[in-house]
């Protein structure tokens, strides 16, 4: 059995961990990341399949995020903007529902869509007006209801919010409206109103990837399962005992509960849905989310990742993902006919041409997060652990790099406290 001695170590190689783990190794500490599986990256993965680009589960990423404008390299990964707005199956047609504060030239589609009425069109203009002028903690200090509610007394019509917002807010936070904070989805509407969303050119992954590229060569080490915490370190399931000075749990709350027996967590993880198709022809020239405006199916949405990144397939093929609302309990071959059958609804015989490539089932895809009372991003547990990850505070990119930024910067402090005590204690005791 061989030991590890580290000033840090972090267990897992998620957003959160490898965050942590660059801030610390910044400021020159020796740091290890323990990843349970081969892969980096948490609920940012990605799988090379037959030259596609598969996600698992339709990632995008929003360019507005302060935390990443901080670490990431956005030319690297070769960013392409999502359209603004969405393509309402809506009454079996397509009905266009834009951003009026981005995509003025749209002003006219957006009147004559009869997916909301004028004073809809109105109440959004001044709803996106307000959000995006609010500083994020005027957010996080409105009154907290559910996105039901919170529509409802902005008055808008029950055609809009049934039609647009219920599988707007589906397709963002997997949940239904009545389950979401209104605080958070306020926050995500100036998200999006402020930059685009986006689709790196190779994959979701390339944002981890970026990430450890930047790490020395030996701080990750992969198919390293910990099996368990005591005072005399971490112990993986291969033997090794590691000692640390302090440990980060960049882990999800279940993985905490089993490392941390007493300590229990209330978050609650959203499962999705997605399946992925490939065809000559795309559905859609635009590369525009589709929301179902319709109360029935269980297709959620549907986008097309080649209309804006061409790699995500091979030449003379696209990608097409559909994310449901619900799966129901069928074999996934009975799955794909109920898709295709739904998706012919919308597309016509076309989807006859579709070719099932992947069906992704997401078990713990996001916090679900009813309220958002407090934002946190970092927990101490005890005895040189720390608790870090979007769970924490609300499900994005963006908290997840904030999580290990701040908990690198609790650490830090922690251990030059330690260092500061010795040497005072070896001062005054001479």
């Amino acid at each position: 059995m061989s030991e590890r001695l580290y000033d840090v170590a972090i267990v897992g190689a998620g957003l959160s961990g490898l965050s942590a783990a660059l801030h610390l190794e910044g400021k020159g500490f020796k740091v290890a990341v323990f990843e349970a599986t081969g892969q980096i990256g948490g609920r940012c993965k990605t799988e090379y399949f037959d030259g596609f680009i598969l996600d698992k589960g339709l990632h995008f990423f929003q360019k507005a995020y302060a935390e990443s404008k901080k670490l990431l390299d956005y030319r690297s990964l070769r960013l392409e903007s999502v359209y603004p707005g969405a393509m309402v199956h809506y009454k079996n047609n397509f009905h266009l529902v834009t951003n009026p504060l981005k995509k003025v030239g749209d002003l006219l589609s957006n009147a004559i869509s009869p997916v909301s009425t004028f004073k809809d069109k109105i109440k959004m203009l001044a709803l996106l007006t307000q959000v995006t002028a609010y500083p994020d903690k005027g957010i996080f200090n409105m009154e907290d209801k559910n996105v039901r509610t919170f529509l409802q007394e902005r008055g808008f019509s029950e055609q809009f919010v049934e039609a647009f917002f219920k599988p707007f807010v589906r397709s963002v936070f997997h949940d239904d409206m009545e389950k979401v904070s209104s605080r958070l989805f306020c926050y995500m509407l100036k998200t999006f109103s402020m930059e685009d969303n986006a689709l790196p050119a190779n994959g979701i992954s390339s944002i981890p990837h970026q990430l450890a590229s930047h790490l020395k060569t030996d701080t990750i080490h992969l198919h390293s399962k910990v099996k368990k915490i005591s005072e005399d370190g971490l112990f993986l399931t291969n033997g090794e005992t590691i000692s640390a000075k302090k440990i980060i749990l960049a882990v999800p709350p279940h993985r905490i509960e089993e490392l941390l027996p007493g300590h229990l967590t209330d978050v609650e993880f959203l499962p999705a849905t997605c399946l992925y198709f490939a065809s000559k022809t795309a559905p859609i020239q635009q590369p525009i989310i589709l929301l179902n405006g319709d109360d029935n199916g269980i297709v959620n949405n549907v986008f097309v990742p080649t209309t804006l990144q061409p790699s995500y397939a091979p030449a003379g093929s696209h990608l097409i993902s559909v994310t449901l609302r619900h799966s129901p309990d069928v074999t996934d071959d009975e799955l794909i006919d109920l898709v295709l059958q739904e998706m012919i609804s919308w597309f016509g015989v076309k989807v006859n041409e579709w070719a099932h490539l992947k069906t992704y089932h997401i078990q713990n895809a996001i916090p679900r997060k009813e309220r958002l009372q407090n934002i946190q991003y970092t927990m101490y547990a005890g005895n040189d652990i720390y608790l870090c990850g979007d769970h924490l505070s609300f499900g994005s990119i963006n908290s997840a790099l904030a999580s290990g930024r701040e908990t690198a910067e609790e650490v830090e402090k922690a251990l030059k406290t330690s260092i500061w005590d010795t040497f005072r204690k070896t001062v005054f005791s001479s």
